[in-house]
């Protein structure tokens, strides 16, 4: 059965490739791979208050003052944990009965905001002991993950979109709106964790977009990040445009910290051919076109993997940052002819090792 369904797969695969349809007609199915719009995506299915899944969320707090502190201003945040509970109730141990650590009063600033609100300190319902244990998991992972995939996907969300399952009306969905990128710092063991906005954009869900365009026809908002941006006009907006769904709703105050990845939605909106210049679609690049329609024409033959390099490559042409064994020269050496290749290998390779080369080369 298996092996029947592969075979399927397979020839759908080749009859795409190798039909008639335009070179756009073959991307376009080709990027459609690189979406996920099922449960399993975090973008579109944030867990709540969930104690197994990697996630802060914050209770009690403003979205809007939240970004002025952290984006706006450039503020450090810390977190504050809830308050354990005296007794255990309903069969709960104690550790899991929290209250809220909320000041005694509602004073209010001069323009009528709860000054608990403008604070820099990010309330949660966890206790002490299991907020301490989150956010070390949260800065291990997201220090590991920088170093080994070169990207940061931790990031604060600011607002969610409840949404139901047009499959199961039982489902309901939190898919959050903004995406601040964030870092989790502290100076020694002691000291309490600071949250502080990165240098980069923040960013809209854009598989919500993409999800909410494909699925329900439903345009999101225009989106800029820009000094003049308001979270309250966006939320605003995105509540507007998603009014016309029963049941659905957007909560401008949820926020929760967490991993989030877009970089598949990023390369599917990268490889839409009208988001290119007229005259330089990528859709018109011989490479392209040669590989999901024309082919490539047979030509000179690669150095064979027994040949001796030293008769062919010189001494003074292995301009190399990183070390490099014969294979790996023989591939830097063939894209300096103008050669494209195709290079494949296990982890531990020396796959990346390569391509710094090819580029200092």
């Amino acid at each position: 059965m298996t092996n029947s369904v592969s075979g399927v797969e397979q020839t759908a695969e080749q009859s795409v490739f190798q039909s008639s349809l335009s070179v756009e007609a073959k991307i376009e199915r080709a990027r459609t791979e690189l979406l996920d719009f099922s449960a399993r995506n975090r973008l579109l299915n944030v867990p709540r208050f969930s104690k197994s899944a990697k996630t802060i969320d914050i209770v009690d707090e403003r979205s809007s003052e939240v970004f002025r502190i952290l984006v706006s201003e450039g503020k450090a945040m810390t977190f504050l944990a809830g308050a354990k509970g005296r007794e255990a109730k309903d069969g709960r141990d104690a550790e899991d009965v929290v209250e809220l650590a909320l000041p005694d009063d509602d004073d209010r600033d001069e323009r009528g905001r709860l000054v608990r609100h403008g604070d820099t300190k990010l309330q949660t319902r966890m206790t002490p002991n299991a907020l301490q244990k989150r956010l070390l998991d949260l800065h291990f992972d997201a220090r590991t993950l920088e170093e080994e995939q070169g990207v940061n996907i931790l990031y604060l969300g600011l607002g969610t979109l409840r949404w139901i399952d047009p499959n199961n009306a039982e489902n309901i969905r939190y898919a959050p709106l903004l995406l601040i990128p964030v870092l989790l710092e502290r100076g020694s063991a002691a000291d309490r964790f600071k949250l502080k906005a990165r240098q980069e954009d923040y960013a809209s869900n854009l598989s919500l977009e993409g999800f909410l365009d494909r699925v329900h026809k439903i345009s999101m908002p225009a989106f800029e990040a820009s000094d003049q941006f308001s979270f309250d006009k966006y939320a605003s907006d995105v509540a507007a445009v998603i009014s016309i769904k029963a049941g659905w709703s957007v909560q401008p105050d949820d926020i929760v910290l967490g991993f989030f990845s877009f970089a598949k939605f990023l390369m599917y909106r990268d490889l839409d051919p009208t988001l290119w210049p007229q005259n330089g679609k990528f859709t018109d690049r011989p490479l392209i076109t040669s590989l999901v329609s024309n082919g490539f024409n047979s030509g000179e033959e690669l150095l064979s993997e027994t040949a001796n390099i030293d008769e062919h490559i010189l001494p003074s042409e292995m301009t190399h940052i990183v070390d490099a064994d014969s294979s790996q020269t023989a591939a830097i050496h063939e894209v300096r002819r103008g050669r494209d290749l195709v290079i494949q290998g296990p982890p531990g390779t020396g796959k990346s090792q390569t391509i710094a080369n090819v580029i200092a080369s």
